[in-house]
């Protein structure tokens, strides 16, 4: 089953630049934001992540064309702070995300819908012009910075120095778990209506260049008492298109 737009013929393309920093973390403190039925992949690894996002919809950009429109920037873009937790599910490595905070409401609003914890928040990423990219690019030497702030708290506050240029190591990246579940509003505390294990569904992936680098990183809010420490660092872009999220197990089915 794939949850998808209507009648079935809208592709999301989706383009991030990511700064990822991998942790190294209490397995314990972990735990306590990875849910049944996932399992951990690497046990006390947890990463940090920090991306500035840009997708449209196909059917949208074909809409606006046909009202000699534009298409309102505000819907194609926002940047977005995650925790992304290894693990496994019947086996199969990929990535829980635990915690999302997105500048977008739009973006927020969608999140419990697909499996993900989102608030929103203030969320700041350098980000590189495409017209000055050829100016402005990012090379060995560039320092990229983000930060995740909320009601006057830098929950994420972090830096990386590119250092060289080399290949992403985690082959399982693209893959992201969410759990969706969905309350009876009659009664809060009863059987969820809805109970199940996505992950989007991905039609064709783009991997551009990749940096690894220094990383630097302050936690606030409720991570603020974590010991951590920086495993490794990198700085990469990606693209992707999807048609929609696929429901890999319902819960409810005995």
């Amino acid at each position: 089953m794939v949850l998808n737009e209507e009648k079935g013929i809208a592709r999301r393309h989706v383009a991030e630049n990511i700064i990822s920093l991998r942790l190294k973390l209490d397995p314990k403190v972990i735990a306590q934001y990875l849910p049944a039925p996932f399992e951990m992949n690497r046990e006390g690894e947890l990463t940090i992540m920090l991306a500035d996002y840009y997708g449209h919809d196909e059917d949208m950009v074909e809409q606006a064309e046909a009202a000699a429109n534009f298409v309102y920037p505000y819907y194609t873009t926002m940047q977005e702070g995650l925790i992304s937790i290894p693990c496994k599910f019947e086996g199969k490595p990929g990535n829980y995300l635990a915690k999302i905070w997105q500048d977008r409401d739009w973006a927020v609003q969608r999140g419990p819908m697909l499996g993900y914890n989102t608030e929103l928040a203030e969320v700041h990423i350098n980000r590189f012009p495409g017209r000055l990219r050829k100016l402005y690019a990012p090379h060995v030497g560039s320092k990229i910075k983000g930060v995740v702030r909320q009601n006057g708290d830098n929950l994420i506050s972090g830096w990386i120095e590119l250092t060289e240029k080399v290949l992403y190591p985690e082959d399982e990246y693209m893959v992201c778990y969410g759990r969706r579940q969905i309350e009876d509003m009659l009664d809060p505390d009863g059987e969820k209506l809805i109970d199940d294990i996505l992950i989007e569904y991905h039609d064709s992936e783009i991997k551009g260049d990749v940096f690894k680098g220094h990383g630097h990183l302050r936690l606030g809010g409720f991570m603020k008492d974590w010991e951590y420490e920086i495993i490794d660092a990198y700085y990469f872009e990606i693209g992707f298109s999807t048609s929609g999220w696929r429901v890999l197990k319902d819960l409810k089915q005995k």
